[in-house]
C-alpha cells in the first residue's frame, strides 16, 4: 500500500511540473512597452519654491531611466543640484493591473521617499501621492507635459501638509538627450 501512494504522489508531482513548464512566462503588456519610452539619458532645469519643506532656488540635474526586470518595470538613477545641495535618487515605475494605474516610488541621498500613482492621458501624466522628507510628510500632486516627439516635457508639482491647502512646489522642463539602445 506504501509503494502505491508513493507512486501516486510521484505521479500528481510530474503531473504538476509538467503543468507549470507549460504555463507560458508572462510579458510585458502595452502598458509595459508606454513605460519603456522613459528610458535613456535625460537632464533638467527648473525652480523649486519656498515652503515649509525647504528653501526656494534654482535646480539642475541629470538622469539616466532603463528597462529592468524583463521590461515589467524602469529604474531611473538620478542627481539633483539644487538650494538643499545634492541629491542623487533611485525610482522604480511600473504598472498596477488591478487600479490601472502606473506607479512611482522613489529613493533619496537625503532620505526622502516619495510613492505615487500616475495616470497618461494625452500628452499629460497625472501624479499624486506622498513624499517623506526631514522626517516631514507632505501630499504632493502634480502634472508632467509632454512633448509630441517624447524628447522633452514640462513638470509642474505642488505641495501640500494636510491635503487641503496646496501651494506651488516647482516647475521643470526635463529634456532627453539620449535614447536607450533598443
Amino acid at each position: 500500500m506504501k509503494r502505491i501512494v508513493i507512486a501516486v504522489v510521484l505521479v500528481v508531482l510530474l503531473f504538476a511540473v509538467s503543468a507549470v513548464a507549460q504555463t507560458p512566462a508572462p510579458k510585458p503588456g502595452p502598458e509595459h512597452k508606454w513605460l519603456a519610452r522613459w528610458a535613456g539619458d535625460w537632464t533638467s532645469e527648473g525652480v523649486v519654491q519656498t515652503t515649509p519643506f525647504g528653501p526656494a532656488g534654482k535646480t539642475t540635474g541629470k538622469g539616466s531611466a532603463r528597462a529592468i526586470l524583463g521590461g515589467f518595470f524602469v529604474e531611473w538613477r538620478t542627481e539633483e543640484k539644487g538650494p538643499g545641495g545634492t541629491v542623487e535618487g533611485i525610482e522604480i515605475d511600473g504598472y498596477d493591473p488591478v487600479t490601472k494605474k502606473f506607479t512611482w516610488n522613489s529613493f533619496a541621498s537625503d532620505g526622502s521617499v516619495q510613492t505615487f500613482t500616475y495616470t497618461i492621458e494625452g500628452n499629460t501624466v497625472s501624479y499624486s501621492g506622498t513624499q517623506v522628507t526631514g522626517g516631514k510628510q507632505a501630499k504632493i500632486r502634480g502634472t508632467i507635459t509632454l512633448a509630441p516627439d517624447f524628447m522633452s516635457n514640462v513638470e509642474k508639482r505642488e505641495i501640500s501638509a494636510d491635503g487641503k491647502a496646496w501651494m506651488p512646489l516647482f516647475e521643470s522642463k526635463v529634456t532627453k538627450v539620449k535614447s536607450s539602445p533598443k
